[in-house]
């Protein structure tokens, strides 16, 4: 994985810069974002032991996201994707859609695993605010911890 190039602060009512970012990501068709949320030191939970994070059957317990924007290749746009990892376990969209958090339509489900997460393929135009929403309202609903209302955006460039 590369060093990210910039990061971007953004708060969960205050997402302009990073859908700025996301924007010009998807029409460039170069690069991708990681989320998570911006956690003091002092916020952070205990790291769970080493036998639980090697055998137990749930992600990391602060959420981390990825959105990667559609690319050209070969004549074709590959579809844009979407990742969480997550602390909830196992059948996540379950979860979600129990919390009125659906899946929308055109989206399709690739995984939803306990320890590797949700991952989606979305179209490859999809508008870049409703992924973004869709992810960050996924990652509260998943997450058992009280998380702040500031994020931060890791971007990552291909070139």
């Amino acid at each position: 994985m590369s060093d990210p190039s910039e990061f971007v602060d953004f708060t969960l009512t205050d997402r302009a810069a990073v859908l700025a970012v996301m924007r010009s990501l998807q029409r460039d068709q170069n690069g991708w974002i990681n989320v998570a949320p911006s956690l003091a030191p002092e916020e952070m939970p205990d790291p769970p032991s080493a036998l639980i994070r090697l055998f137990g059957p749930r992600g990391p317990e602060i959420p981390f996201g990825t959105w990667v924007p559609g690319v050209a290749r070969a004549g074709r746009v590959e579809p844009t994707s979407l990742g969480l990892q997550h602390g909830a376990g196992a059948k996540a969209i379950w979860q979600l859609r129990d919390q009125g958090i659906l899946v929308p339509a055109g989206w399709k489900v690739l995984a939803d695993h306990g320890r590797r997460g949700i991952v989606l393929q979305l179209p490859a135009d999809t508008q870049v605010d409703l992924a973004l929403d869709w992810l960050l309202r996924a990652a509260v609903a998943l997450t058992a911890l009280a998380l702040p209302p500031d994020w931060r955006a890791a971007v990552h460039l291909r070139d």
